[in-house]
């Protein structure tokens, strides 16, 4: 039998179900034009080895107080290595070290290619310095990476490719310093980038 009371809780579920119905619509509504983000995660795993490409001093490297050209590697304050290489330039003078720097593919499996990078000045400046280039006579033909005031960063040379177990033939530089440079000071730091890729 039908009563009062079950007609006011029918009326009552009724209006619960409409509710319900209306809130579910705009929530899907709402998700349809809503901007969804998703996490999905990935984990990232570094280990260290040493690296595949090296660089290695050449015969004209003295390192050694009074030597004309020094090579010496550290580990700079970003935490990536650096290879220092100071050369002496006679004033007036064009000066040509023919063997200072190679490049080594020693801990890789597969043949790399390798050039040189200009990456800009890092210290002093171009005052004294009338050019200075990098000088690769093992490639056919010969490359010469060239750098003075104005020569742009990124600028390279190709070296060429480098069997594993193998090196470069021999780096070499040309510096011609002005005849009013001072003495027994640095002149001009800059970097030049080995890039391999294999």
């Amino acid at each position: 039998m039908w009563t009062p009371n079950r007609q006011v809780e029918a009326m009552e579920t009724a209006r619960r179900t409409t509710i319900a119905t209306l809130l579910l619509a705009l929530a899907i509504v709402a998700f349809a034009t809503a901007t969804v983000t998703l996490v999905n995660i990935t984990e990232w795993t570094v280990m260290a080895q040493g690296s595949p490409v090296v660089k290695v001093a050449g015969s004209d490297v003295g390192n050694k107080p009074g030597s004309y050209v020094n090579v010496t590697s550290s580990t700079a304050s970003d935490g990536t290595n650096r290879t220092r290489i100071s050369v002496v330039g006679f004033k007036g003078d064009p000066t040509t070290y023919t063997s200072v720097l190679k490049i080594c593919n020693k801990n890789y499996t597969k043949s790399v290619s390798v050039t040189l990078k200009y990456n800009g000045t890092i210290s002093g400046d171009w005052t004294y310095i009338e050019y200075i280039d990098l000088l690769y006579p093992g490639s056919s033909p010969s490359q010469t990476l060239h750098i003075t005031s104005t020569t742009p960063r990124g600028t390279s040379i190709p070296l060429g490719t480098i069997d594993p177990g193998h090196c470069s033939d021999d780096i070499g530089v040309k510096v011609l310093v002005t005849p009013d440079a001072p003495t027994n000071q640095e002149l001009i730091t800059f970097e030049v980038d080995v890039v391999s890729t294999g």
